[in-house]
């Protein structure tokens, strides 16, 4: 009867243990599994924090990108420049050529500056220097680039005549109202010593007597100007614009 006795008691407690066990490992189970659902909570929460801020830094990014600031080399036009971006206007530039430049010249300069911060127009220069008058502009633009004129002086057989005293007046002219004034020298389309003689002493004398000038004696394409059509190559007109952004910016 005693054995009896402990056999049912040890059958009870390891039932008992059996039990115990099987209850503690369900909440061990339980635990594990809510610490592994906090636990991925957290992940996609802190992922979802981590996407926010990569959104929110690529955004800035991208507004920053859409303001385009420019650098330019010139204190008075970078000054004119971040005075007209910080009223949420555009730089203007006037540019000045004959008729033996591209239609879209300016256009294509401004494709070069890639940006929504500056404006160009171009204006025709219909005259030689011996015969200019007044120039026209914009009343509101900032920087008028104005065509040196040796090419014009040449087609019009007047380069011996040439009258520097007529574009450094208009030169000040337009200084004396408040705008920057840039000089576009001419490449020597023509291919000619006498042409390429004048673009050496222009270069010198504006350069020497402080006056903006973009030289651009020493650029040549091949067939550098088109005879039928009376116009600069483009390609030559390329070279062109590259000074003129290089000039402009840094």
């Amino acid at each position: 009867m005693k054995k009896a006795l402990v056999i049912i008691l040890f059958l009870l407690f390891a039932a008992g243990i059996y039990f115990n066990f099987m209850h503690t490992g369900s909440i061990s189970t339980d635990e594990s599994t809510e610490n592994t659902a906090g636990n991925t909570e957290d992940d996609e929460n802190g992922q979802q924090e981590s996407d926010s801020t990569s959104q929110e830094d690529s955004s800035e990014e991208e507004a920053d990108d859409s303001t385009n600031g420019l650098v330019f080399n010139e204190t008075a036009i970078q000054e004119k420049y971040d005075e007209r971006v910080s009223s949420n206007e555009q730089l203007i530039i006037d540019v000045l050529l004959p008729a033996h430049y591209s239609g879209d010249f300016a256009e294509r300069l401004n494709q070069q500056f890639g940006s929504n911060t500056v404006q160009l127009n171009q204006i025709d220069l219909p005259a030689n220097t011996t015969a200019m008058n007044e120039l026209t502009v914009n009343e509101n633009s900032d920087i008028v680039i104005i065509d040196a004129l040796q090419i014009a002086d040449y087609n019009d057989e007047v380069l011996p005549e040439r009258n520097l005293r007529n574009l450094t007046d208009a030169y000040m002219d337009l200084y004396n109202t408040g705008k920057t004034v840039i000089i576009l020298g001419n490449p020597n389309a023509h291919e000619h010593e006498n042409l390429q003689a004048e673009l050496e002493n222009d270069a010198e004398y504006f350069l020497e007597n402080d006056y903006f000038y973009i030289d651009n004696q020493d650029e040549i394409t091949e067939n550098p100007y088109d005879y039928d059509n009376e116009q600069i190559n483009p390609a030559l007109e390329d070279e062109m614009i590259s000074n003129i952004t290089n000039y402009l910016l840094q």
